[in-house]
């Protein structure tokens, strides 16, 4: 069984799904409602599991209390290693509230106001731990930056999850053998990213672009995946379903191309249901 470090900060999301965004002071009524843990390399760590790998998350957890214990035997259930990287007992689990619409598949999403731990642990034999790779999401920066060394030295592939664009993206992406990013991670689109690649050395990467599908490149080779016709009724984590998708199959067949076309295909079907788990249940 292939084995994946998930690093990243963990949130709990609060899911309202609507037909339509309500305009300016009105109102609307759900269509359904959840509150379920959420977090980029958290999801992509569910995914990597529920694919059939073993999955660790290194995140910050925190205070004791109700939303710790409703994470942990989350992903307890779900059989996701916790390793809790915060040493700050004051650090709370950020709330995220998320709006979707199941007419156009969009989603809105307000983030927590709580910042990262900035008192991470030390855990400097963690991650030779056995790891076949490990995913970085650009959050935890505090714990990455403390752990930087250990991250760069390590023998199997480090892959990024390259959302949006941040202040500290630089310091991961000379971190990373292979970034996955969103078509809004670089501002000037496709062509910047790949001499943003080339600059850093970095020769094999990918971008996602929705309903445009997935381009790539590894050495002298580019490609483009096509995306799957669906009826996409909430698009909330597929970017994080992909990540988790694509480790798990990199992990077992060592092909970059295979395997972005199969998280390609794993993430297209995730947005055929609300929410971020249903897709593992239809």
């Amino acid at each position: 069984m292939r084995r994946a470090l998930f690093i990243g900060r963990s949130v709990l999301d609060v899911l309202a799904l609507v037909e339509d965004f309500p305009g300016l002071d009105e109102k609307t009524t759900a269509l359904a409602n959840d509150v379920f843990p959420g977090g980029s390399a958290l999801n992509a760590a569910v995914a990597f599991a529920y694919l059939g790998g073993d999955a660790a998350l290194a995140t910050s957890m925190g205070a004791s209390g109700l939303m710790r214990e409703f994470i942990t035997d989350d992903l307890s259930q779900h059989r996701v290693e916790v390793l809790d990287i915060c040493d700050d007992p004051a650090y709370r689990i950020p709330i995220s509230v998320v709006v979707s619409t199941r007419s156009v598949g969009a989603r809105m999403i307000v983030n927590g106001a709580d910042e990262e731990c900035r008192r991470p642990r030390t855990c400097a034999n963690l991650l030779p731990g056995g790891f076949d790779l490990i995913q970085l999401d650009q959050y935890e920066r505090h714990f990455v930056e403390q752990h930087r060394d250990a991250i760069r030295s390590f023998e199997g592939p480090v892959i990024m999850d390259g959302g949006s664009w941040k202040e500290w993206s630089p310091d991961f992406l000379r971190l990373a053998d292979i970034p996955i990013v969103s078509e809004v991670f670089c501002a000037s689109g496709s062509h910047g990213f790949a001499e943003l690649c080339t600059d850093l050395g970095i020769s094999r990467w990918a971008m996602t672009r929705g309903s445009r599908g997935v381009i790539w490149r590894d050495g002298d080779n580019a490609g483009e995946i096509p995306a799957l016709p669906v009826q996409a009724i909430d698009t909330l984590g597929a970017g994080d379903i992909f990540h988790g998708a694509f480790c798990y199959s990199f992990a077992e067949t060592g092909s970059f191309v295979d395997a972005l076309t199969s998280a390609n295909r794993i993430a297209a079907i995730s947005c055929e249901s609300a929410g971020t788990r249903h897709w593992m249940h239809v």
